[in-house]
This record gives structure tokens, C-alpha cells and sequence, in this order.
């Protein structure tokens, strides 16, 4: 049977992989490798913490070809129990267009994503975006990580020409705003590029029929603690600030950051929740506008046109 683990090895291992644990010790490194000058197993290095208290295990995953196949993405549970209800092994897929390493594991007939948490609430928030349907389904997952349904679509800077009727801008655009108003109206600031960014990636992903699906709430902000914002959410808020990107770049040492983002924090705190979540809109705006240039001016119209009627109710 694949992956025949106890219960109480099967937590072992999660504990050793979950949070995504930091880069081996360089003895680490060393003892991982199966002879002198040979390379360390590709499939090895994330399960490193066994190796002090659990050498057994440790080398029975070396060994054991489904781990060899899926490395620590066997273990997490959705992908567990598929493997242990007689599933083949799935294909394993790795991307970063979103910020960190994104895995997407995929079985026959149903495909997960898996990747590290970006910010300390953002299981939370995308636990939330997917109830109101506006990022993918959240699934049971692991400490320091979100295990989601994959979501099928195409990006919107990807959409070809011949798609781009009015009637399927206008729809498109009349969902992308009924999107941001329900994460609106759940206390969610998205914080991050709909349309396009400077360099031609969205967040957008498009179905066949128009329907759509934000990804990555990886620097969006809560705002259910408002005025109250803790230094991570003040980041967050601020990195997407031009005026941010120039004082990191000038910024003497860490200290300085520090009581930046700490006198922020009170402007940020002195906003309200409109002010706040207008930004939103305001990138919508621009990343239309920077998607224009690559898929032509005529997009805009019948986008802007339906994300208001839908936005505003």
C-alpha cells in the first residue's frame, strides 16, 4: 500500500515539514548525502528535522519511491488520503507566478495547489475569499501552508483577441466588480493587481464563460481589527506604495524601517475602511489601463463600464 506510515509517523513527518522548515544545516547537507561528493537526494532536504531524532523514518522516505515522486506533498492530507484510497501517484507541477513557490499536484480527475502562507492571516483571509466565491476552495492543509482547488481558467493578459468580444468584456468586468465588492463587504482589502501589472501578469483568472477567480491574498489586509494593524499588515499595506519601494531603498538599517512602518501604522489606523479599501479601485484602474497596452484600448470601455455598475450595486 503507498505510504504505509503509522498514524504517529505520519505526525511526525508533519511536524518536521510544517511550517515549511528553514534551508539544512550545512552537516546537515552533509550527512544527507548517500556517499561522499554524490548530491543530496532532491526529495530530501524539507524532511531534514527527522534526521536528528527519527533516523528510521528519515531513511525509509529516502527509500520510498512515492516520496521520491511527490517529496513532502505526500504527506499533506488531502493529498494523503487520495494516495491511500488507491489514487495512482499524480504529476507533480511547480510555478512562481505568484509570489513563492507554488505546487500543483495533479491526479487523474482533480488537481490541489499547495503552497507556504505568505502572511500570518492569510489562511484566514483566503478561507473567506472562497466562502463568498472569490478565490479557490480552501482545503484541509498544514501549518504555514494553504491547500486550495486548483482553479481552471486563463489569466486575463492571456485571453486571445478573438475572446474579447464586448459583451464578454462587459460580463468580465461586471463579475471582476461584484468580486471586490463582496471582499469589500467582508472586511478584505485585496491589495494587489486584478487586471495587469507592469510587467503583464494578472491575478485574474478567466473561465470559458467569463467567471472569474482572484488568487493569491498573499498582501491583502483584514481590516475586522480596524484601527488596530499589526506591523506585518502595515507592511503589507505599504510595499505596493511607490513611495515605499524609494525608502526601502534609502533606509540606513532595519531600525529605521521599523518606526516607518510604526508611525504608518497610525495614519493607516486614522483612515477609514472606505479610504482604505478604495485602493483597491484605484489599482483596478491602472492595471486596466497597463492591460490596454498589450490587449488594446478598446477593453477598457466595456470593462470600467461593467466592474462600476456591479461595484457600486
Amino acid at each position: 500500500m503507498p505510504l504505509d506510515y503509522t498514524p504517529e509517523e505520519v505526525a511526525a513527518i508533519r511536524r518536521a515539514i510544517a511550517p515549511p522548515p528553514p534551508k539544512p544545516p550545512e552537516e546537515v547537507v552533509k550527512a544527507m548525502r548517500p556517499a561522499v561528493g554524490m548530491p543530496v537526494p532532491e526529495h530530501m532536504p524539507p524532511f531534514w528535522k527527522l534526521s536528528d531524532l527519527e533516523m528510521p523514518l528519515f531513511m525509509r522516505l529516502t527509500a520510498d519511491p512515492v516520496v521520491k515522486a511527490l517529496s513532502r506533498y505526500a504527506f499533506f492530507p488531502e493529498v494523503y488520503r487520495s494516495l491511500r484510497s488507491g489514487q495512482g501517484v499524480p504529476s507533480l507541477e511547480f510555478s512562481g507566478r505568484a509570489r513563492g513557490m507554488v505546487a500543483t499536484v495533479l491526479f487523474r480527475d482533480r488537481s490541489i495547489v499547495i503552497k507556504p502562507l505568505q502572511n500570518s492571516r492569510e489562511d484566514q483571509i483566503a478561507q473567506i475569499a472562497g466562502g463568498i466565491s472569490v478565490g479557490p476552495e480552501q482545503l484541509e492543509s498544514l501549518p504555514g501552508y494553504l491547500t486550495e482547488e486548483f482553479v481552471p481558467g486563463t489569466f486575463f493578459t492571456d485571453l486571445p483577441q478573438e475572446r474579447l468580444t464586448d459583451d464578454f468584456l462587459s460580463t468580465l468586468g461586471s463579475n471582476v466588480g461584484a468580486m471586490v465588492r463582496r471582499l469589500h463587504e467582508a472586511d478584505i482589502y485585496y491589495n494587489d493587481v486584478t487586471f495587469s501589472d507592469p510587467r503583464g501578469r494578472s491575478h485574474l483568472l478567466v473561465a470559458d464563460d467569463g467567471s472569474c477567480s482572484l488568487i493569491d491574498f498573499g498582501i491583502s489586509v483584514l481590516l475586522d481589527r480596524h484601527p488596530i494593524f499589526e506591523r506585518e499588515e502595515v507592511h503589507n499595506f505599504v510595499r505596493t506604495l511607490p513611495m515605499y519601494r524609494v525608502f526601502r531603498g534609502m533606509a540606513e538599517d532595519e531600525s529605521s524601517v521599523d518606526r516607518f512602518l510604526e508611525d504608518y501604522a497610525g495614519k493607516l489606523g486614522s483612515s477609514s475602511k472606505l479610504e482604505i479599501t478604495s485602493r483597491d479601485l484605484v489599482f483596478a484602474k491602472e492595471g486596466l489601463n497597463m492591460a490596454s497596452k498589450r490587449m488594446g484600448d478598446r477593453i477598457i470601455g466595456p470593462i470600467k463600464e461593467g466592474f462600476t455598475q456591479a461595484y457600486m450595486g
